[in-house]
């Protein structure tokens, strides 16, 4: 029997960071053409296993423990991987689905050649990757809507402070317009409801719309070789809201933000790229009023080359490393701010925004 076979890409965040972890606050974020892939094949024995370079060099093995998952060698790495399995086994058991052993294969693209993450959200493409092949290989699907539900669900159980916003562009692909839900309605819920019927109904304050990529601007991102931390950086943010004036901050993103959808609906180049570089400002002076470091050099560096030849630049996503994105016009432009890029040690990724419904 040939494997069931699903894959979800990685992520990159135009703008909206910070604010986006808070309910109804918009974001604009793409999905990129790297990928996790996860194959699911019927097990041989009683218990099942997990092949994941990035997990382990040896071959894990599970067990069923009630509805609990257990490695027979425990890993911590593989927290998100055995939660996405078991909330979407008590989904099929809903479902009145059987849940026979399998083995799960997961390759990645999302990372460097010599094995550095790049920051484009490996946790939500594995979540959703996961989901949707253990969905599939039971015989069911589920729309972008209910796969990022379920998917978000995993990542409330196990007290995300993330938005959950690389779960819905690993779901729903292309360029997206993002708000997060109230995620401790989503906990109330979950004590109160099967799975089913939660995925099945609206959520407070979350927003998922679909937006046609600006055909004026280009998209180029570059990598600074630095990993970066989101959950501490969002949870140092969030732990002093008073210094920063919070309130103030969430507001003008919300305005930013709003603009920059705006400007991408009208294909208003400088309306996208004066609303990218008013998002780099917000951003800067709240992470200056935190004492975090938002833009390292290199970041900084990547952002004034970008400016230099034209382009419109900013950190995407927690800053303190990954990645930096340049809206650009010519191919004139691109080639120079390349050249740049690479003589301060920035490396220009050759990524382009991955949609499946294309």
């Amino acid at each position: 029997m040939k494997p069931t076979q699903a894959k979800a890409p990685g992520k990159l965040y135009i703008a909206g960071e910070y604010a986006v972890v808070e309910p109804g606050h918009p974001s604009v974020i793409v999905a990129v053409d790297r990928f996790i892939t996860v194959s699911v094949s019927p097990s041989k024995g009683t218990s099942g296993t997990i092949t994941s370079p990035s997990l382990s060099e040896k071959t894990l093995h599970w067990r069923r423990n009630g509805q609990r998952i257990r490695l027979e060698e425990p890993n911590e790495k593989a927290d998100i991987l055995l939660k996405t399995m078991e909330v979407t086994e008590q989904f099929l058991t809903e479902k009145g689905r059987p849940l026979p052993y399998y083995d799960l294969s997961i390759e990645s693209s999302l990372d460097s050649a010599d094995g550095r993450k790049y920051g484009l959200g490996s946790s939500g493409a594995v979540t959703v990757a996961a989901a949707d092949a253990l969905l599939k290989s039971a015989g069911l699907s589920l729309t972008d809507d209910k796969l990022f539900k379920l998917a978000a669900l995993v990542h409330v159980s196990l007290k995300s402070r993330g938005s959950l916003g690389d779960l819905a562009a690993a779901a729903y692909t292309g360029w997206i317009n993002y708000s997060s839900p109230d995620k401790k309605w989503i906990e109330l819920q979950l004590d109160q409801v099967t799975l089913a019927s939660l995925i099945d109904e609206p959520w407070p304050e979350l927003d998922i719309q679909r937006l046609n990529a600006p055909a004026s601007l280009k998209l180029l991102i570059g990598w600074t070789g630095q990993p970066a931390s989101t959950e501490s950086y969002v949870t140092s943010v969030q732990q002093d809201m008073e210094k920063i004036n919070y309130q103030t901050f969430l507001k003008k993103s919300k305005a930013c933000v709003t603009d920059l959808i705006s400007g991408i609906r009208k294909d208003e180049p400088e309306q996208i790229k004066r609303s990218v570089r008013r998002n780099r400002e917000l951003l800067l002076k709240m992470s200056l009023a935190k004492d975090i470091l938002l833009e390292t050099p290199l970041l900084k560096d990547l952002n004034e080359i970008a400016e230099h030849h034209g382009a419109a630049a900013k950190t995407s996503g927690a800053g303190g490393g990954d990645c930096g994105l340049a809206f650009f016009e010519h191919a004139g432009q691109q080639e120079k701010i390349s050249e740049d890029w690479r003589a301060s040690n920035i490396e220009p990724l050759p990524l382009t925004v991955y949609d499946k419904h294309n």
